[in-house]
């Protein structure tokens, strides 16, 4: 450890200091503590003075924290929905809270001083305290007796000025409301302040009144409070409620009346005749809109009475009219203001124009009040068969207006679109998959619409309404709808779709199975040239129907255990396309609205023979009117230039298509792009007519037509050619289609060559023996059907033939089947031929044609180069003698000897002699 150092003192203990000199003087006569006493007084003063300010130090940090805490207190009081208005529970509660937080801070004084001094200070804060929650709860009460008195006052005003029987409580107001004030605030307010508001009780009944009729009739309210003291109404009011109940009418009224003039000005625009009060707009309204009113309201009264023409007159006099009233515009109110009255004209014609191809049914209800009675009439009806004879009577009206009015038949309604689509939103909820309520709705279309369903069903189809409606109601037989019914909700299609697609059956696999049919094709074209306009329209409906085929092809197969996949999908297409007579522009349905053709008196063969008569024989005396055209190659050629060259193009370019509605036939001449133009009268009437029209009058005449007319009308000559060739009026594009269809000759068609071909092929059936219908073919193979054709393998297999059930043929339709499959047999045959030669089968003379129709018909293989070449050569070149040497077929018999056929004698004596 480290070693401690010491030290050694030198000095001696009695050794001598020096002195130390003291202020310090002690009289003789003290001693030396009462000399110091002074000194010791002061210092004891001055240590408690030091307690006293630490102890009240203390006591106000205590209080302070006391008073924060007493705070919160208060506050639960003041807003407590019970202490808050009740003072004995309120200090009972302020007493213990209090007490306990004295309690509280007491114990944390560090002596007794400070303790005394906080409590002391403390209760003090409690009296202070006391009174404040006193106050509080003072304010609190009356405010609550406030509150209840505006409740009941509110319940008496409503009672007696909103409610109904409310008479007496209006008589008894006055005394009920002076009742409640008095009951509430006697001894609460000064007598003064009570008699105030006691006396503003007739001002408070009138303010309730004035704002219940700014609500329910600003125009009265706001006049009534413009009349001041002089009101009937509101005579009582004071100045500034009054100012401000005007403002409040004000601010309505301003919104009000602008919205208004604007349905005037829209109601002008669509021949409307809207109220309105010009009188109020110009107290309301700023001073220049007025004026602005003013000259609109004058113009709208000027053309009033035109436009309601206008909108009233049939299309052809429209132009007409609006030029008419335009001039007398500007004679009569100058050029500026005439010319501002003249496009008012104008606009109502084009509202007019848009509105009817818009939804001329609601146009009719628009501009003719007694269609929108009988309309309540039936809406109101309700006995069933009363409501039936008003809707179609509706109906029938409706029509006969839209004809008055010239709307083109595509464009006429017999529902307008609201009634379609909320018919359709009916059926999707409550119909939509469910058999039975669908054919009760769908009869209905039947039952309200008589003769004109179909035009209902078409509208229902553009509002939404479901394809397999449509079908049902004009496709499918009873038994199919009831199947496509079934197939109809998407719980049922899912579980079809899922089965099908766990036995090689998916719904795509069966739609572009569908649509690969060569049946459906061919129907398909039609549809789809019948709406070369609304491509996507077409479009959307062949999907439609795919889809719904589809389904029913799965539906075959999972029912019937006999179909394999292609008998089903040929069985649900069969379901379609049997319904049809295909033609080359169009088709003819075997049924209308549900019934074959036959109940009315035609046949299919007949609308197909009153189409080729008309186009063949009376197409000009129709009187069809040259389209209006905006050609350069045209301007320049008189009117009846014009006249000729449109007479000419329906005759090169005419041809039949199917109405939009599809329930007939309408003619037009096909366009440059295969754009299609239906021709029309000077009445703006189209050639069209009906399936279900079976008599022979030439549409939009008093013409009855001779049958016995009927022919294939030849082609132009090539001098007729050469002039169409040579006529400037033509386009390059017009050019090429009126050689194109006056190259087109229906070489089939011609009497004489169909016996011909009859009498080579079936001889014994032009009869109409039964028997002779079917027959085994001579060279063996499958059985040939009619008047030469041998069954396909499919054919066979689905009994079918150009969608003819080949075991529904009866002695009474044999000749008409067999006449129509000849024809289809004939137009593939021709088809092939144009396919193979071109422009050099085109030009060909009818004679020529139609010996290569013969052989291409009658044998195998002949578009093949190599078979009967010679024969081809020399006709071709119009070689005759060389046609004679190639002409003769033969055949080996089952003895393996070459025969002539005996159809070469019958060739040569028809052609070559």
């Amino acid at each position: 450890m480290p070693k401690i150092p010491t030290f050694t003192s030198q000095a001696r203990p009695t050794a001598q200091v020096g002195s130390v000199k003291s202020n310090l003087q002690v009289p003789l006569s003290q001693t030396v503590a009462g000399a110091l006493s002074p000194i010791t007084d002061f210092v004891v003063k001055k240590a408690v003075q030091a307690n006293d300010t630490q102890n009240r130090t203390e006591a106000l940090t205590l209080e302070n924290d006391f008073i924060r805490d007493m705070q919160t207190v208060n506050e639960t009081i003041a807003n407590d929905s019970v202490l808050g208005v009740n003072k004995e529970a309120a200090n009972a509660y302020y007493k213990e809270q209090s007490n306990a937080l004295i309690n509280k801070y007491k114990s944390q004084a560090t002596n007794n001083a400070s303790q005394t001094l906080f409590q002391n200070n403390a209760l003090t804060e409690v009296q202070k305290g006391i009174f404040r929650v006193e106050k509080q709860i003072d304010k609190n009460v009356f405010t609550q007796l406030n509150n209840q008195v505006d409740q009941k006052e509110n319940h008496l005003l409503s009672q007696a000025i909103l409610g109904d029987n409310n008479e007496f409580d209006y008589g008894v107001l006055q005394t009920d409301l002076t009742k409640l004030y008095t009951d509430a605030f006697t001894g609460k307010i000064p007598a003064p302040e009570l008699n105030k508001i006691i006396n503003n009780i007739p001002s408070l009944v009138q303010g309730f009144q004035a704002n219940k009729d700014i609500g329910d009739n600003p125009r009265l309210a706001y006049l009534e409070l413009n009349k001041g003291t002089n009101s009937e109404l509101y005579p009582d009011l004071n100045l500034e409620q009054r100012q401000k109940l005007i403002q409040q009418a004000d601010r309505i009224l301003t919104d009000q009346l602008r919205t208004q003039w604007k349905n005037v000005l829209a109601g002008s625009a669509v021949g409307k005749k809207v109220e309105f009060d010009m009188e109020l707009a110009k107290k309301v309204l700023p001073q220049i809109e007025v004026n602005q009113m003013l000259q609109g309201q004058e113009i709208i009264t000027t053309t009033a009475d035109n436009k309601k023409i206008i909108f009233t007159s049939n299309n052809k006099d429209i132009s007409t009219l609006v030029e008419e009233y335009s001039e007398q515009a500007v004679l009569q109110a100058g050029e500026a203001k005439g010319q501002i009255i003249a496009q008012e004209y104008q606009k109502a014609a084009e509202t007019r124009v848009k509105a009817l191809e818009d939804d001329s049914a609601s146009y009719v209800y628009s501009h003719y009040p007694e269609l929108v009675e009988l309309n309540e009439e039936f809406t109101n009806e309700t006995d069933d068969e009363l409501r039936t004879q008003l809707k179609r009577q509706i109906t029938t009206k409706m029509l006969e207006i839209q004809i008055d009015l010239g709307v083109p038949t595509t464009q006429q309604r017999v529902m307008t679109k609201t009634e379609a689509e909320n018919f359709v939103a009916n059926y999707q909820k409550t119909a939509q998959g469910n058999a039975t309520q669908s054919q009760i709705l769908l009869q209905s279309i039947t039952t309200n619409f008589g003769d004109n369903d179909s035009k209902a069903l078409q509208e229902l189809q553009a509002a939404g309404l479901p394809i397999t409606a449509s079908l049902a109601m004009t496709v499918f037989t009873p038994l199919e709808a009831q199947k496509a019914f079934g197939l109809d909700s998407k719980e049922e299609q899912e579980n079809l779709k899922s089965w099908g697609a766990s036995n090689e059956m998916t719904l795509t696999d069966v739609k572009k199975s569908i649509a690969a049919n060569s049946d459906f094709q061919e129907l398909e074209t039609i549809i789809r040239r019948n709406n070369n306009i609304e491509s996507s329209v077409a479009a959307k409906q062949v999907e439609e129907i795919k889809n719904v085929l589809a389904y029913y092809a799965i539906n075959e197969r999972f029912t019937n255990s006999k179909f394999d996949n292609d008998s089903a999908i040929e069985s649900a297409v069969h379901a379609f396309t049997s319904k049809f007579e295909i033609e080359e522009t169009y088709f003819i349905p075997r049924n209308y609205d549900g019934k074959p053709l036959t109940s009315y008196g035609t046949t299919v063969n007949a609308v197909r023979d009153k189409a080729d008569l008309i186009k063949q024989e009376y197409i000009e005396e129709f009187g069809a009117v040259a389209f209006k055209s905006t050609d350069p190659f045209n301007q320049g050629i008189t009117e009846e230039e014009m006249s000729e060259k449109h007479k000419r193009m329906m005759r090169t370019s005419g041809e039949w298509r199917n109405t939009a509605d599809g329930n007939g036939l309408v003619f037009g001449i096909v366009l440059d792009g295969d754009q299609f133009a239906p021709i029309l009268n000077s009445n703006n009437q189209q050639l069209s007519f009906n399936f279900n029209d079976g008599s022979y009058n030439l549409p939009g005449t008093d013409i009855v037509m001779d049958i016995n007319k009927l022919r294939v009308k030849e082609v132009p000559s090539e001098a007729e050619i050469a002039a169409i060739k040579g006529y400037g009026g033509f386009t390059v594009d017009e050019k090429e289609l009126a050689m194109n269809f006056a190259n087109k000759k229906d070489n089939f068609n011609n009497e004489s060559f169909s016996t011909y071909i009859q009498t080579v092929e079936n001889d014994k059936l032009m009869s109409g023996n039964l028997k002779a219908f079917r027959h085994k073919s001579p060279e063996g193979g499958l059985d040939t059907v009619g008047f030469g054709h041998k069954l396909t393998a499919q054919e066979q297999k689905t009994n079918t033939v150009y969608n003819y059930d080949l075991s529904t043929i009866t002695k009474d339709n044999v000749l008409e089947i067999s006449n129509n499959i000849l024809r289809k047999d004939l137009e593939k045959t021709e088809k092939i031929l144009i396919n193979t030669y071109g422009d050099k089968f085109i030009n060909l003379d009818n004679r020529r044609k139609q010996m290569l129709i013969d052989m291409q018909f009658n044998v195998r293989n002949f578009d093949k180069p190599k078979i009967f070449k010679n024969f081809k050569k020399a006709l071709f070149t119009g070689d005759e003698e060389g046609m004679r040497k190639e002409y003769t077929r033969v055949f080996t018999d089952k003895d393996g000897q070459v025969k002539s056929l005996a159809r070469n004698k019958f060739f040569k004596e028809y052609f070559l002699d």
